[in-house]
Protein backbone atom coordinates (compact mmCIF):
# COMPACT_ATOMS: atom_id res chain seq x y z
CA UNK A 1 0.00 0.00 0.00
CA UNK A 2 1.50 3.39 -0.51
CA UNK A 3 1.49 5.78 1.97
CA UNK A 4 2.19 9.58 0.98
CA UNK A 5 2.61 12.46 3.72
CA UNK A 6 1.31 15.95 2.34
CA UNK A 7 2.10 19.44 4.10
CA UNK A 8 0.43 22.68 2.80
CA UNK A 9 0.56 22.88 -0.68
CA UNK A 10 3.01 20.03 -1.06
CA UNK A 11 1.89 16.97 -3.17
CA UNK A 12 5.24 14.92 -1.32
CA UNK A 13 6.36 16.24 2.07
CA UNK A 14 8.66 15.52 4.11
CA UNK A 15 9.81 15.94 8.29
CA UNK A 16 11.74 18.79 7.10
CA UNK A 17 8.61 20.65 5.56
CA UNK A 18 7.40 20.64 9.80
CA UNK A 19 10.36 23.15 10.72
CA UNK A 20 9.03 26.70 11.74
CA UNK A 21 10.97 29.65 11.39
CA UNK A 22 12.38 31.92 8.39
CA UNK A 23 14.77 30.48 5.19
CA UNK A 24 17.53 30.42 7.34
CA UNK A 25 16.58 28.57 10.50
CA UNK A 26 14.99 26.30 8.63
CA UNK A 27 17.98 25.67 6.53
CA UNK A 28 20.26 25.11 9.25
CA UNK A 29 17.90 23.33 12.02
CA UNK A 30 16.84 20.81 9.04
CA UNK A 31 20.95 20.04 7.99
CA UNK A 32 21.81 19.61 11.64
CA UNK A 33 18.64 17.08 12.10
CA UNK A 34 20.11 15.29 9.23
CA UNK A 35 23.83 15.23 10.25
CA UNK A 36 22.13 13.90 13.16
CA UNK A 37 20.24 10.92 11.61
CA UNK A 38 22.45 10.11 8.59
CA UNK A 39 25.76 8.93 9.44
CA UNK A 40 26.97 8.44 5.72
CA UNK A 41 25.82 11.95 5.57
CA UNK A 42 27.77 12.94 8.54
CA UNK A 43 30.82 10.81 7.53
CA UNK A 44 30.86 12.50 3.84
CA UNK A 45 30.41 16.21 5.67
CA UNK A 46 33.46 15.80 7.62
CA UNK A 47 35.69 14.54 5.16
CA UNK A 48 35.18 17.73 2.85
CA UNK A 49 38.94 19.10 2.28
CA UNK A 50 38.32 22.91 4.00
CA UNK A 51 36.75 21.01 7.64
CA UNK A 52 39.74 18.16 7.25
CA UNK A 53 42.54 21.11 7.10
CA UNK A 54 41.86 21.77 10.56
CA UNK A 55 40.25 19.03 12.36
CA UNK A 56 41.87 15.96 10.86
CA UNK A 57 39.81 13.08 9.19
CA UNK A 58 37.11 11.85 11.26
CA UNK A 59 37.29 8.48 12.31
CA UNK A 60 34.17 7.16 14.04
CA UNK A 61 36.25 4.89 16.38
CA UNK A 62 38.03 7.87 18.13
CA UNK A 63 34.93 8.79 19.55
CA UNK A 64 32.15 7.42 21.82
CA UNK A 65 29.33 10.03 21.04
CA UNK A 66 28.56 12.53 19.25
CA UNK A 67 25.63 15.51 19.87
CA UNK A 68 25.08 18.06 17.65
CA UNK A 69 22.62 21.22 18.52
CA UNK A 70 20.78 23.39 16.29
CA UNK A 71 20.08 26.98 17.19
CA UNK A 72 22.79 26.69 20.63
CA UNK A 73 21.97 29.92 22.75
CA UNK A 74 23.33 31.49 25.44
CA UNK A 75 22.44 33.60 28.73
CA UNK A 76 23.48 36.86 26.54
CA UNK A 77 20.85 35.64 23.52
CA UNK A 78 23.81 35.00 21.35
CA UNK A 79 23.16 31.95 19.22
CA UNK A 80 25.03 29.07 17.38
CA UNK A 81 23.41 28.09 14.02
CA UNK A 82 24.64 24.71 14.65
CA UNK A 83 27.13 22.47 16.67
CA UNK A 84 28.55 19.36 16.58
CA UNK A 85 30.38 17.56 19.61
CA UNK A 86 32.55 14.74 19.64
CA UNK A 87 32.83 12.41 23.30
CA UNK A 88 35.30 9.91 24.42
CA UNK A 89 33.81 7.82 27.20
CA UNK A 90 31.74 10.78 27.98
CA UNK A 91 34.82 13.13 28.03
CA UNK A 92 34.21 16.35 25.80
CA UNK A 93 37.19 15.75 22.91
CA UNK A 94 36.18 18.86 20.57
CA UNK A 95 33.46 20.45 18.63
CA UNK A 96 32.87 22.71 15.51
CA UNK A 97 30.88 25.62 15.50
CA UNK A 98 28.78 26.05 12.10
CA UNK A 99 27.52 29.58 11.29
CA UNK A 100 25.30 28.86 8.27
CA UNK A 101 24.02 31.56 6.14
CA UNK A 102 21.15 31.94 3.55
CA UNK A 103 22.21 30.77 0.32
CA UNK A 104 20.68 33.98 -1.72
CA UNK A 105 22.86 36.14 0.61
CA UNK A 106 26.30 37.29 -0.60
CA UNK A 107 27.99 38.47 2.56
CA UNK A 108 31.51 39.93 3.49
CA UNK A 109 33.38 36.68 5.53
CA UNK A 110 35.48 39.23 8.10
CA UNK A 111 31.93 40.04 10.35
CA UNK A 112 31.60 35.82 10.20
CA UNK A 113 34.66 35.26 11.26
CA UNK A 114 34.71 37.25 14.46
CA UNK A 115 31.50 36.23 15.20
CA UNK A 116 32.95 32.80 15.36
CA UNK A 117 36.09 33.73 16.53
CA UNK A 118 34.56 35.26 19.78
CA UNK A 119 32.45 31.83 20.39
CA UNK A 120 35.64 29.87 20.23
CA UNK A 121 37.48 32.25 22.28
CA UNK A 122 35.04 32.86 25.42
CA UNK A 123 32.66 30.45 27.51
CA UNK A 124 29.36 31.93 27.32
CA UNK A 125 27.89 28.46 25.78
CA UNK A 126 27.69 26.68 29.08
CA UNK A 127 27.57 23.43 26.20
CA UNK A 128 30.79 24.28 25.05
CA UNK A 129 32.81 24.00 28.62
CA UNK A 130 35.29 21.53 28.82
CA UNK A 131 36.47 20.74 25.10
CA UNK A 132 39.80 20.14 24.61
CA UNK A 133 39.21 22.43 21.27
CA UNK A 134 36.92 24.16 19.18
CA UNK A 135 37.01 25.25 15.38
CA UNK A 136 34.50 27.48 13.70
CA UNK A 137 32.96 27.07 9.82
CA UNK A 138 31.60 29.28 7.96
CA UNK A 139 28.94 27.80 5.78
CA UNK A 140 27.35 30.65 3.34
CA UNK A 141 26.34 31.08 -0.66
CA UNK A 142 30.52 31.27 -2.15
CA UNK A 143 33.44 29.81 -1.11
CA UNK A 144 35.76 32.43 1.20
CA UNK A 145 39.66 32.92 1.79
CA UNK A 146 40.75 34.49 4.95
CA UNK A 147 43.55 33.31 7.49
CA UNK A 148 42.67 31.10 10.24
CA UNK A 149 44.04 28.20 12.32
CA UNK A 150 40.62 27.04 13.59
CA UNK A 151 37.91 28.46 10.88
CA UNK A 152 37.29 27.21 7.62
CA UNK A 153 34.52 28.17 5.12
CA UNK A 154 32.18 25.81 2.63
CA UNK A 155 29.62 26.23 0.62
CA UNK A 156 25.55 25.13 0.00
CA UNK A 157 27.44 23.76 -3.41
CA UNK A 158 29.55 21.43 -1.42
CA UNK A 159 26.79 19.88 0.80
CA UNK A 160 24.27 19.44 -2.35
CA UNK A 161 27.11 17.87 -3.86
CA UNK A 162 26.83 15.77 -0.71
CA UNK A 163 23.04 15.09 -1.03
CA UNK A 164 22.97 14.64 -5.03
CA UNK A 165 23.46 10.99 -5.27
CA UNK A 166 21.86 10.01 -1.80
CA UNK A 167 18.81 8.58 -0.74
CA UNK A 168 16.35 8.29 2.24
CA UNK A 169 16.47 11.05 4.47
CA UNK A 170 18.99 12.97 2.52
CA UNK A 171 16.91 13.22 -0.67
CA UNK A 172 14.42 14.54 1.13
CA UNK A 173 16.35 17.48 2.44
CA UNK A 174 17.71 18.33 -0.83
CA UNK A 175 14.24 18.05 -2.09
CA UNK A 176 13.30 20.41 1.13
CA UNK A 177 16.47 22.57 -0.02
CA UNK A 178 15.59 23.36 -3.51
CA UNK A 179 11.95 24.37 -3.03
CA UNK A 180 12.17 26.46 0.27
CA UNK A 181 11.16 30.49 -1.18
CA UNK A 182 11.53 29.41 -4.62
CA UNK A 183 14.81 27.79 -5.29
CA UNK A 184 17.86 26.74 -3.69
CA UNK A 185 19.47 25.22 -6.70
CA UNK A 186 23.18 25.32 -8.09
CA UNK A 187 22.52 28.18 -9.48
CA UNK A 188 19.87 31.28 -9.13
CA UNK A 189 20.22 32.83 -12.66
CA UNK A 190 20.97 31.09 -16.00
CA UNK A 191 23.03 33.39 -17.64
CA UNK A 192 25.07 35.95 -16.02
CA UNK A 193 26.53 39.36 -18.72
CA UNK A 194 29.00 42.11 -18.33
CA UNK A 195 30.47 44.57 -20.29
CA UNK A 196 33.89 43.26 -22.06
CA UNK A 197 36.25 45.91 -20.34
CA UNK A 198 39.86 46.18 -20.02
CA UNK A 199 40.10 44.08 -17.36
CA UNK A 200 38.47 40.76 -18.55
CA UNK A 201 39.43 37.64 -20.15
CA UNK A 202 37.97 38.73 -23.28
CA UNK A 203 40.60 41.53 -23.77
CA UNK A 204 43.74 39.93 -22.75
CA UNK A 205 42.77 35.96 -22.92
CA UNK A 206 43.86 35.62 -19.34
CA UNK A 207 42.77 32.24 -17.49
CA UNK A 208 38.94 32.33 -17.54
CA UNK A 209 39.23 34.50 -14.61
CA UNK A 210 36.36 37.06 -13.81
CA UNK A 211 36.66 39.49 -11.04
CA UNK A 212 34.73 42.36 -9.68
CA UNK A 213 34.16 43.96 -5.86
CA UNK A 214 32.79 42.27 -3.48
CA UNK A 215 31.18 45.93 -1.87
CA UNK A 216 28.69 48.32 -2.98
CA UNK A 217 25.14 47.19 -3.33
CA UNK A 218 25.80 46.93 -7.47
CA UNK A 219 28.11 43.76 -6.72
CA UNK A 220 26.75 42.55 -3.40
CA UNK A 221 23.64 41.88 -4.67
CA UNK A 222 25.13 39.03 -7.87
CA UNK A 223 23.57 35.88 -8.26
CA UNK A 224 25.06 32.80 -8.71
CA UNK A 225 24.97 31.75 -12.25
CA UNK A 226 25.10 28.92 -14.37
CA UNK A 227 27.12 30.54 -17.29
CA UNK A 228 28.60 33.48 -17.81
CA UNK A 229 28.87 36.03 -21.08
CA UNK A 230 30.74 38.89 -21.76
CA UNK A 231 29.35 41.61 -24.11
CA UNK A 232 31.82 43.02 -26.71
CA UNK A 233 31.26 47.07 -27.07
CA UNK A 234 29.76 46.59 -30.83
CA UNK A 235 26.48 46.67 -29.50
CA UNK A 236 26.56 44.15 -26.51
CA UNK A 237 27.39 40.78 -28.91
CA UNK A 238 27.24 37.53 -26.91
CA UNK A 239 29.79 35.65 -29.22
CA UNK A 240 30.41 32.69 -26.16
CA UNK A 241 29.21 31.10 -22.99
CA UNK A 242 31.18 30.23 -20.24
CA UNK A 243 30.30 27.65 -17.40
CA UNK A 244 30.83 28.90 -13.94
CA UNK A 245 32.79 26.56 -11.68
CA UNK A 246 33.32 28.47 -8.49
CA UNK A 247 32.81 32.14 -6.88
CA UNK A 248 35.55 32.53 -4.77
CA UNK A 249 35.58 35.46 -2.49
CA UNK A 250 38.73 37.00 -0.95
CA UNK A 251 41.62 39.85 -0.42
CA UNK A 252 44.02 39.39 -3.15
CA UNK A 253 46.88 41.22 -0.59
CA UNK A 254 45.89 39.88 2.45
CA UNK A 255 44.90 36.48 2.59
CA UNK A 256 46.32 35.12 -1.21
CA UNK A 257 49.17 32.34 0.98
CA UNK A 258 45.81 31.24 2.62
CA UNK A 259 44.41 30.56 -0.80
CA UNK A 260 47.78 28.90 -2.21
CA UNK A 261 47.59 26.77 0.75
CA UNK A 262 44.22 25.70 0.79
CA UNK A 263 43.60 22.10 -0.02
CA UNK A 264 39.92 22.37 -1.10
CA UNK A 265 41.42 24.37 -4.47
CA UNK A 266 43.62 22.66 -7.18
CA UNK A 267 46.70 23.52 -8.58
CA UNK A 268 45.11 24.70 -12.01
CA UNK A 269 42.53 26.95 -10.08
CA UNK A 270 45.44 28.57 -7.49
CA UNK A 271 47.71 29.10 -10.88
CA UNK A 272 45.32 30.55 -12.87
CA UNK A 273 44.03 33.10 -10.03
CA UNK A 274 47.67 34.12 -9.11
CA UNK A 275 48.41 34.56 -13.18
CA UNK A 276 45.06 37.20 -13.25
CA UNK A 277 46.54 38.98 -10.15
CA UNK A 278 50.03 39.03 -11.65
CA UNK A 279 49.09 40.60 -14.70
CA UNK A 280 46.20 43.01 -13.79
CA UNK A 281 47.98 44.32 -10.65
CA UNK A 282 51.58 43.44 -10.67
CA UNK A 283 53.13 40.84 -8.14
CA UNK A 284 53.72 41.90 -4.44
CA UNK A 285 50.70 44.83 -5.50
CA UNK A 286 47.60 42.82 -5.36
CA UNK A 287 44.60 44.72 -4.39
CA UNK A 288 43.84 45.58 -0.85
CA UNK A 289 39.90 45.06 -1.35
CA UNK A 290 38.01 42.46 -1.32
CA UNK A 291 37.06 40.34 -4.59
CA UNK A 292 34.62 38.00 -5.97
CA UNK A 293 37.04 36.30 -8.33
CA UNK A 294 34.51 33.78 -10.98
CA UNK A 295 36.45 30.58 -12.22
CA UNK A 296 34.92 29.96 -15.49
CA UNK A 297 35.46 26.89 -17.22
CA UNK A 298 37.85 26.10 -20.06
CA UNK A 299 35.90 22.83 -21.35
CA UNK A 300 32.33 24.24 -20.68
CA UNK A 301 31.72 26.61 -23.06
CA UNK A 302 28.91 27.07 -25.89
CA UNK A 303 29.58 29.51 -28.56
CA UNK A 304 26.65 31.91 -29.65
CA UNK A 305 27.71 31.46 -33.80
CA UNK A 306 24.19 33.93 -34.20
CA UNK A 307 25.44 36.27 -31.92
CA UNK A 308 22.89 37.59 -29.73
CA UNK A 309 22.73 40.87 -28.16
CA UNK A 310 20.42 43.15 -26.49
CA UNK A 311 18.28 46.05 -28.28
CA UNK A 312 20.21 48.52 -25.93
CA UNK A 313 23.56 47.70 -24.71
CA UNK A 314 23.91 48.75 -21.36
CA UNK A 315 26.97 49.19 -19.15
CA UNK A 316 26.55 47.17 -16.37
CA UNK A 317 25.43 43.81 -15.50
CA UNK A 318 22.12 41.90 -16.80
CA UNK A 319 20.74 38.52 -16.95
CA UNK A 320 19.24 36.03 -19.25
CA UNK A 321 17.58 32.97 -19.99
CA UNK A 322 20.04 30.63 -21.62
CA UNK A 323 17.05 29.12 -24.51
CA UNK A 324 16.93 33.11 -25.50
CA UNK A 325 20.85 33.16 -25.94
CA UNK A 326 20.65 29.40 -27.94
CA UNK A 327 17.68 30.32 -30.15
CA UNK A 328 19.59 30.98 -33.33
CA UNK A 329 16.40 32.59 -34.78
CA UNK A 330 16.69 35.60 -31.95
CA UNK A 331 19.17 38.19 -32.63
CA UNK A 332 18.10 40.40 -30.17
CA UNK A 333 17.33 38.95 -26.98
CA UNK A 334 15.49 40.69 -23.71
CA UNK A 335 17.61 40.81 -20.74
CA UNK A 336 15.26 39.64 -17.48
CA UNK A 337 14.00 41.91 -14.85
Amino acid sequence: MEKVFRNYKYVNSSIFDLIDGDTEVKQTIALGYLLSQDENILRQFLSLKPIVSVMGKYKETDFSKIIIHTELTSKNDKRIDISIQFYKNNKPIKALIIEAKNIKLNISPKNVVNQITKYLENEEFKELHGFEVLYGCILSKNNFIFKSEKIVSISWSDIINILYKSAGLAKDFLTFLTRINGSMNFYEKEVYSVPAGETSIYQYGYPHIYECPNSGKNYKSIKKPLYFAFRQKDGGIMEKLFGVEKIIILNPNQDFESFLDDPSYSDTTKERIKNYCDNIWGEEKYSDDEKQFFILSSSNQINLSHKPRPKANNSFRAYYKLSDLLDVNKIYVEAEK
